[in-house]
């Protein structure tokens, strides 16, 4: 029987009951659990049960200095992301028939200016 388990502490268990999937780096995994609304301590126990030959410190200080660059886009490249995900939000309300939905990406897009 093949099951997928989410985990308390975010990442999916794929398999037998019991089974973890391959575990990304511990950075990687701390995204995760930052973004799935974990405590600091949840992370911390965390870390230290799957990745007990990670430095705690110098996980977090990776983590940090990710999160800074992320939080220092570049203006055209995220106007460019901007549209293009107003672009797939566009394209998938009109396949499904949502054209209220499509109608309301325009308007946000002319009210805004991008």
């Amino acid at each position: 029987m093949n099951a997928s388990v989410t985990s308390p502490i975010g990442g999916t268990a794929t398999g037998e009951p019991g089974t973890l999937a391959p575990r990304p780096p511990a950075p990687v995994a701390v995204l995760e659990w930052l973004l799935t609304g974990a405590s600091e301590t949840d992370i911390l126990a965390a870390l230290r049960a799957r990745y007990p030959e990670a430095d705690p410190a110098e996980t977090l200080a990776s983590v940090r200095d990710t999160l800074t660059a992320e939080g220092q886009p570049d203006a055209l490249a995220l106007r460019g992301w901007l549209l293009l995900s107003y672009r797939e939000l566009y394209r998938r309300m009109l396949e499904v028939g949502d054209f209220d939905g499509a109608r309301k990406v325009l308007k946000n897009i002319s009210e805004t200016g991008l």
